[in-house]
């Protein structure tokens, strides 16, 4: 093996919990209201998903693997693709709708919105690294290994994490689904990235905690394969993995 390839969301950066925790913070704005904090943030998070799925944009995010959560605060500035224009100006009303429901959803006063919105962008904007990440990435370079990330979705907020996650500078080079119009688990993406590293497919392994893009996406390109279980995500007999594990350290013994 010559590179070790890398999922972000989930695999590099804790994503789930951070998600969570933002609707929380958003949520407690209502509760001077007399607002149920837990209810809120849950119906929030609900509602966003529904308005997403019943979106105009939903088959674009579908492709590249941009989420209804992740809608909720990327800015789309960056990109040429006309959709990603589309996003820019439908999205400030999706995240007003989601959190205007939620609070109606209690009674509540729905101008409360615009500041839950605005709130839940500024708390998701954290990118902590899973614990075993650093000693990880160290031992993969000195041993010589190619580093590279394949993410799924929107270029703008995929290059904020990369870079706000502090690691940016270990990887010798980085894709996003939504700069290439081309999304995990699709081949297409990890030829790109192979293009770039100067590597085959088989040359490869891909790492990542989604069996449906990160292992089926491998195996279709023809690299080996880590899964890592995050946050109890069951297993996929559909797709199995080279190496399966809950801690990313278990990799460095199996190389």
């Amino acid at each position: 093996m010559k590179a070790i390839l890398f999922d972000l969301d989930e695999t590099i950066i804790l994503d789930d919990l951070i998600c969570e925790e933002a609707f929380q913070a958003a949520a407690a704005l209502a509760a001077p209201l007399g607002a149920d904090q837990s209810r809120l943030a849950r119906d929030a998070a609900a509602i966003s998903r529904r308005l997403w799925g019943a979106g105009p944009y939903c088959d674009y995010s579908k492709r590249i693997g941009h989420s209804a959560w992740e809608g909720l605060l990327a800015r789309y500035d960056r990109g040429g693709h006309p959709a990603i224009a589309g996003l820019r100006e439908w999205a400030p009303g999706y995240r007003l709708q989601t959190w205007r429901e939620a609070l109606q959803l209690q009674g509540l006063d729905p101008t409360l919105a615009q500041a839950q919105a605005d709130l839940y962008a500024q708390a998701r904007r954290r990118y902590p690294r899973y614990p075993e990440i650093d000693a990880m990435l160290d031992q993969l370079l000195k041993q010589g290994y190619l580093l590279g990330i394949v993410t799924n979705g929107v270029p703008d907020l995929q290059r904020e994490k990369i870079a706000g996650c502090g690691v940016a500078h270990l990887f010798h080079a980085s894709v996003v689904s939504g700069e290439i119009d081309c999304g995990k688990p699709d081949p297409g993406i990890f030829r790109h990235i192979c293009a770039e590293l100067g590597v085959t497919p088989q040359d490869c392994v891909m790492v990542g905690d989604n069996p449906e893009r990160d292992v089926a996406g491998a195996i279709a390109a023809g690299m080996r394969s880590v899964w890592v279980q995050r946050n109890a995500r069951p297993k996929d007999p559909r797709f199995p993995a080279d190496l399966e594990c809950t801690n990313l350290s278990a990799m460095l013994p199996w190389l």
